[in-house]
């Protein structure tokens, strides 16, 4: 029998968090429940397949299911959720997803005081039914702002988007990030072709402007 992994209640960051009410834009952890919502949006379409590099299509319960088992696995040995799903209610289903993870320690240093710097990195996707409402962007500068500056202490968080994925740029930007790096070209396996990358940044001030995404 397979075990059920449950999320625990208490691990921090967690909300609901609620983004905005016109139109209603709420943030609460990912949970198991909303697996079939995830393989549902994500054969709408390719969008999402494209956009990102490592979401698949067609999108099987074997690809969701253990990707947000982890996911919560992960969360409660830290005591902190990093994968938060976008709902236009607290119960409501999953309309959009973004995550957050950490670097290893020893990435970089701070060029004034050479202490470690702590450096999130967050992804995201929205459902193609739900696309250009502000949902990208309002989640990425929330989690940006109040739960990776705020809550986990991060010096700087990065984030990447294809070139070609104006609509993923623009959600950055608004985010408060900018572009560091432009024409950084990398393999994507599940596409077995060469992309050209723009990795963002956000930094909690301006003492680490000088700490660039690596080329």
């Amino acid at each position: 029998m397979t075990e059920t992994v449950v999320r625990n209640k208490n691990n921090k960051c967690s909300g609901p968090y609620v983004l905005s009410t016109d139109p209603p834009h709420y943030i609460t952890p990912v949970e198991l429940s909303d697996t079939s919502e995830v393989v549902r949006v994500l054969n709408i379409n390719k969008d999402v397949y494209y956009g990102t590099g490592s979401f698949e299509y067609p999108h099987l319960e074997s690809h969701a299911r253990p990707r947000i088992e982890a996911r919560i696995k992960g969360n409660n040995e830290t005591g902190y959720t990093t994968c938060w799903a976008m709902r236009t209610s607290p119960e409501g289903p999953l309309v959009g997803w973004i995550h957050a993870h950490f670097m290893p320690p020893g990435t970089a240093t701070h060029p004034e005081t050479e202490r470690d710097l702590k450096i999130g990195v967050i992804g995201y996707w929205v459902s193609p039914e739900h696309v250009c409402r502000g949902y990208g962007s309002r989640s990425a500068r929330f989690i940006v702002h109040e739960i990776l500056f705020k809550e986990r202490g991060c010096d700087i968080v990065r984030a990447v988007a294809y070139k070609d994925n104006i609509a993923s740029r623009k959600v950055l930007e608004a985010a408060g990030m900018r572009c560091e790096v432009e024409e950084k070209v990398t393999f994507v396996p599940k596409l077995n072709k060469e992309m050209v990358d723009y990795c963002y940044a956000a930094h909690r001030d301006d003492s680490t402007l000088s700490v660039f995404t690596p080329k």
